[in-house]
């Protein structure tokens, strides 16, 4: 990042500022949602729903927390009879949103609880009180009751206990954060940061020492325990080292770590950590990796982990990634440059495999704890891949050909997870209108009516007539859609050389894909997140991507995060699209 981008926190007050860019600040008390040059003010449940998505993504570190301010609600009830509940209730929360590290031993005997055991009595505790959904990290644990309720999801039984109880505060279980939903806001109290800091820091001498009655000597406890703000990176924006010519990768990676799916499926998902006999290949061998131990989503995961737990913004060496896939894929061992959109397919792939690979070990086992586990037993015998691949990008193309001699329809259903469409027009739009536009079969071959139609051109008549008229259609659409503009050909009649369509094609913010699909009850409409970008000649060329993130566009060059404006990435010039829906 560059250095003269800084952050400051206040009561929840999150800021922004870049030299050359306008200052634009957001509050979390009023997070309004801009579209077509309008900010549309969402209702109290969305605002609470968005509000939570940007407080987690711009996360202070723990000992910042202090610095978010009381509010007369919690001032009350601290005043009042339930004070010594309160922080009870609140030391537990706080407790239980602690990181799991790989084993705890217990102080009577000194005998090891393994880790699975903790993740599975984690599950339990933050289940949600009404549908029972694991929620894991994403509940919100009531400071009044024993209510645990889910978030992030269309039930939000958190909020509708509020609304039903009047209880007005709720603890972050990802990171035992206060929130009033009086105030719409997250909120502090020196009595619950003394709690905190007790749970987080370990020493309770110093905790102990502190004066309640005595500001001067709270502030110097705070100050002591307090970083800069500015000198914390944004949980996310960091570049990559290019290693040599690695710059095809890093866009994509920057792709998939920016993208909130993934990024959910990453840090919620424990199907593949816990179950991965590669991660203990691994750890075996010191480390190293080698053809019996290379696993790219243990590497993808690795990034994950750097990326969102690390304090600072100097860019990410991807050596472990590279060297899984130089031995998953052989091609692309060498520096040497490749396509970002075939790199992405290998990503999406090895995803999968991996996926199936889990699968398969777990149904072979015989480990009595498995069948007892109902969530886990679910996802063994599920008939759906729950991969990264098919879960987030999957989606079917419909294609019916009519036949005019007897009007029948055959339909086909193809999978797959991306469009390729042609970058020789003006917009987007006129791309999918060509690529879904009726198309002219000459001698279709009709199963219906056992005849072959043929089509005769600027015959003595005059006329001509077709045989079939085939029509393509998205059947489902996926959470991401993913389009890849196709700006580079291959000569197969001369040369065999390749050459790149350098022309600019616009494209929205939001597209509008129902006139392309059978879905068209409803608008479906996506917002564009991630632009992978082509500079150059196909054979001296340099890819950057543009990620949005938290209402902001960064460009990443490798290593260099930089902000840019709207028209920085609407100008460019592109080769692959993601749209969120």
């Amino acid at each position: 990042m560059p250095s003269d981008e800084t952050i400051s926190k206040s009561n929840g007050n999150i800021n922004t500022a870049t030299n050359n860019i306008p200052t634009t600040t957001t509050t979390t008390a009023a997070i309004t949602q801009q579209q077509d040059g309008q900010d549309i003010l969402e209702d109290q449940s969305t605002l609470f729903y968005n509000k939570l998505n940007f407080v987690r993504e711009l996360t202070p570190r723990p000992d910042n927390y202090s610095t978010i301010n009381s509010c007369n609600h919690i001032d009350s009830v601290l005043r009042s009879k339930a004070k010594t509940t309160v922080f009870e209730t609140y030391r537990q929360a706080v407790l239980i949103s602690q990181p799991l590290i790989k084993s705890y031993k217990l102080k009577k005997d000194g005998s090891i609880i393994p880790i699975k055991k903790l993740i599975m009595s984690k599950i339990s505790a933050l289940k949600c009180s009404q549908c029972h959904l694991n929620n894991f990290n994403n509940s919100m644990i009531c400071l009044q009751c024993p209510h645990v309720g889910c978030c992030f999801n269309d039930y939000n039984h958190s909020y509708s206990h509020y609304k039903s109880t009047k209880h007005m505060f709720s603890i972050d279980s990802s990171c035992g954060l206060l929130y009033c939903f009086k105030c719409n806001d997250f909120i502090n109290h020196p009595e619950l940061e003394k709690i905190r800091l007790q749970i987080i820091l370990g020493d309770d001498d110093n905790i102990e020492n502190i004066n309640d009655k005595n500001n001067k000597d709270m502030n110097n406890f705070i100050k002591q325990n307090y970083v800069d703000p500015g000198k914390i990176a944004i949980k996310g924006l960091k570049g990559f080292i290019n290693l040599g010519a690695t710059c095809f990768m890093s866009s994509i990676l920057q792709t998939l770590i920016h993208n909130p799916l993934i990024k959910y499926q990453f840090f919620n998902n424990d199907l593949h950590y816990f179950n991965c006999e590669k991660i203990h290949n691994q750890f075996i061998n010191n480390g190293n990796i080698d053809e019996n131990n290379a696993c790219i989503t243990c590497s993808i995961d690795n990034i994950f982990q750097s990326f969102y737990t690390s304090t600072t913004n100097e860019g990410f060496g991807m050596t472990n990634l590279l060297t899984t896939a130089w031995y998953k894929q052989k091609s692309l061992a060498g520096f040497e440059e490749q396509d970002a959109h075939e790199f992405w397919q290998f990503l999406l792939n090895e995803f999968h495999m991996d996926y199936q690979r889990i699968i398969m070990n777990l149904k072979n086992e015989k480990l009595s704890n498995i069948s007892k586990n109902d969530g886990l037993e679910s996802v063994i015998n599920s008939n759906s891949c729950g991969c990264i691949m098919h879960s987030t990008f999957s989606f079917e193309l419909q294609s019916c050909i009519k036949c005019n001699s007897c009007e029948s329809i055959t339909e086909t259903v193809d999978p797959m997870i991306d469009l390729s469409l042609e970058v020789n027009f003006t917009n987007l739009y006129q791309s999918l209108q060509s690529f879904t536009r009726d198309e002219k079969l000459d001698d279709y071959n009709c199963k219906n009516c056992n005849t072959t139609t043929t089509t005769t051109n600027n015959n003595n008549n005059g006329n001509s007539k077709t045989s079939a008229i085939k029509k393509l259609r998205l059947k489902t659409l996926p959470q991401i859609l993913s389009i890849q503009l196709k700006r580079f050909r291959h000569d197969t009649l001369g040369s065999f050389q390749a050459t790149k369509i350098q022309s600019h094609i616009d494209f929205p913010l939001f597209l509008n894909v129902t006139e392309y699909s059978v879905i068209n009850d409803t608008d479906y409409i996506y917002q564009l997140f991630a632009v992978v970008v082509h500079q150059g000649s196909i054979n001296t060329g340099h890819y950057t991507v543009f990620i949005k993130n938290n209402g902001n566009w960064y460009k990443f060059d490798d290593s260099v995060v930089t902000m840019v404006s709207q028209d920085d990435v609407i100008n460019s010039e592109a080769y692959l699209l993601y749209y969120i829906v």
